[in-house]
């Protein structure tokens, strides 16, 4: 009686086949700078465009500060900002500049107002989105060399009081 050389053939072809699978998975799963699939939730999506800005600022020649990016919750949408000084931030929107103002002064951040948070969410609602429900996606701007350099950075007191206004969830 021969062997059946067609069952071993279709094994092997299975073996290998989920192997690459698994390979492809991992990929996708394992490497937080690779690149978010299309159907990648808005939690991925913003701390990968966080990430992406502060890359950008780094080679723009900046040390210091925090990339934010805020995705709906649908992830067709994502507005991306940099903290900076009072003189250089983007108009605030009135829902935004009220959640600011009814954060008590005793818990208010020194740079109250001057995150790249409440400058996102002022974007996407000055383009008519509501981005009640979304993510939120934090990255530190550091010098080149500094292992700092994109990684999370935590909401302020005052950036958790919009977080919270505005239901979004804060990637870590």
């Amino acid at each position: 009686m021969g062997k059946n050389r067609t069952g071993k053939m279709a094994a092997r072809f299975a073996r290998e086949w989920v192997r690459d699978l698994r390979k492809v998975k991992r990929r996708r799963r394992g490497d937080p700078g690779a690149r978010p699939t299309r159907n990648a939730s808005p939690a991925r999506q913003a701390s990968y465009r966080a990430r992406q800005e502060a890359d950008r600022q780094q080679r723009n020649g900046r040390v210091n500060g925090t990339a934010e990016a805020v995705t709906t919750a649908d992830g067709r949408h994502t507005a991306v900002s940099v903290s900076d000084g009072p003189d250089k931030i983007y108009p605030h929107h009135r829902e935004v500049a009220g959640a600011l103002d009814r954060v008590p002064q005793n818990l208010r951040a020194p740079w109250h107002g001057n995150c790249a948070l409440p400058q996102s969410l002022s974007k996407l609602l000055d383009r008519g989105v509501d981005p009640r429900g979304g993510a939120i996606g934090a990255a530190r701007i550091r010098a080149p060399g500094n292992p700092g350099h994109g990684a999370h950075n935590p909401c302020c007191n005052s950036c958790k009081a919009l977080r919270n206004e505005f239901d979004l969830r804060e990637v870590l």
